[in-house]
């Protein structure tokens, strides 16, 4: 078997698709591209698939990653034209390459991710600048907490400043750019979502009524490594 790693991305409708249906999805469009598949042992062999942290639903992804099990080798370029032509509108692949078969899954070795958070001009009246002030007196906070329920329904106080790596905003012809960097593994996972949360509480900025675009720029791996490194 060969391990390779598929970098795609998910825009406009497509990011509607549930991580369930994006698993169904690429199933599908792997065997409508001919690869030759790697499938499970046992009474209900699945395909040998590895995914990255779900996109939660509604968001952006421009840098995402699965990795893929293949019988057999294959050229990497070959791959990405194989899934191109029959990727539904929304989903890209924009590269594949081969790692190492015994390399740890890739979901363990993403440490942080990168956002982008799109805001409309006209929706921020007091500036950029008023905007970009309070991120920095955020930055500059020994604990930020949030409200968040767990699975069994109960609500706890979660400081998320350990997780909130880079924040920063810039002005971008009618919009305004909110870039955030922070950490998403299994031991600390901070979400785009709870960042805006705190601003709104702290700055009274990015109320309800905003229309904010979220999207994931990119996943990386501990101290920023680049997880689409090739053989």
């Amino acid at each position: 078997m060969t391990r390779y790693r598929i970098r795609y991305s998910k825009e406009g409708a497509a990011r509607f698709i549930s991580h369930l249906d994006m698993v169904r999805t690429f199933e599908r469009v792997v065997r409508r591209a001919s690869l030759p598949l790697s499938l499970s042992e046992g009474f209900n062999p699945h395909p040998k698939f590895g995914f990255g942290f779900p996109l939660p639903v509604g968001m952006a992804g421009q840098n995402e990653y699965v990795d893929l099990m293949l019988d057999s080798a294959m050229d990497p370029e070959q791959i990405v034209c194989s899934l191109e032509r029959v990727m539904p509108p929304g989903l890209r692949v924009t590269g594949a390459c081969l790692v190492e078969e015994k390399s740890p899954a890739l979901m363990a070795q993403i440490e942080r991710s990168v956002y982008q958070v799109r805001a409309a001009r006209e929706e921020l009246p007091k500036g950029v600048e008023t905007l970009r002030k309070c991120l920095e007196d955020m930055m500059g906070m020994r604990e930020i907490t949030i409200g968040r329920r767990k699975k069994d329904g109960r609500n706890v106080i979660f400081d998320i400043r350990p997780g909130l790596l880079a924040f920063s905003v810039r002005e971008e012809e009618a919009a305004l750019i909110i870039e955030m960097e922070l950490m998403t593994s299994s031991s600390l996972n901070v979400r785009p979502e709870e960042v805006i949360e705190a601003v709104r509480g702290r700055c009274g900025l990015l109320n309800n009524d905003c229309h904010l675009y979220f999207t994931r720029t990119g996943i990386v791996g501990p101290g920023g490594r680049d997880l689409f490194i090739c053989l």
